[in-house]
């Protein structure tokens, strides 16, 4: 919110957000709730358990087994449950693309391989490009709107990459230029999905 003068326009601070439109307990309650679910999804790995419905953390990003520790000790048993389908875990170990229960797939993964092509008229040469890559960086599923030129900045990470070819922005723009088609070509439909290493 900013402060809404013509000649200011200045950010204003949570705390006086709340001075100037006199919220509630209640209502400071919720809007600070909100504001820490809304941070929590964006900085870390956090789903509820399908069990007890207890918000777990994932910290192996590369890992899709996750120990709920509130389960495990109700149960006095160790309880694990795949962070993709959301059932018990049935196999042994550690893995990054599905468990064993039936109909367990990564949506993101299959996304990537049955999305509809595109062509970025505003690039000479680029048509039958996918039309949602992963960022090369963090993994999220991204779409180009198709238009401007190929590069794109990732919502998630911030980090800016060639649509087409996949490579960071400054490494393509080594060898192309954001409005011709990447010396290497449109590269293929991904087949896995980057593991986001957080700082």
């Amino acid at each position: 919110m900013s402060c809404g003068t013509k000649r200011c326009n200045k950010l204003l601070s949570y705390q006086e957000v709340c001075k100037m439109t006199a919220l509630t307990v209640k209502e400071m309650e919720y809007f600070e709730e909100t504001i820490a679910r809304l941070a929590a999804a964006e900085f870390f790995e956090i789903k509820p358990c399908p069990k007890c419905r207890t918000h777990v953390e994932r910290t192996d990003l590369s890992n899709l087994c996750v120990h709920c520790t509130i389960c495990t000790a109700d149960q006095k048993k160790i309880y694990y449950f795949c962070w993709q389908c959301q059932r018990e875990w049935k196999v042994s170990g550690p893995r990054s693309d599905r468990c064993e229960n039936d109909g367990c797939i990564n949506k993101d993964l299959q996304l990537l391989q049955t999305c509809k092509t595109i062509s970025l008229p505003a690039v000479e040469g680029v048509t039958d490009c996918p039309s949602v890559r992963a960022c090369p960086k963090c993994g999220l599923s991204v779409e180009h709107s198709s238009q401007y030129c190929k590069n794109i900045t990732c919502p998630r990470c911030h980090i800016e990459f060639c649509f087409v070819c996949l490579k960071l922005k400054l490494e393509c723009n080594k060898t192309s230029s954001p409005y011709k088609i990447c010396p290497s070509g449109v590269a293929p439909r991904q087949t896995s999905i980057p593991v986001w290493q957080r700082k």
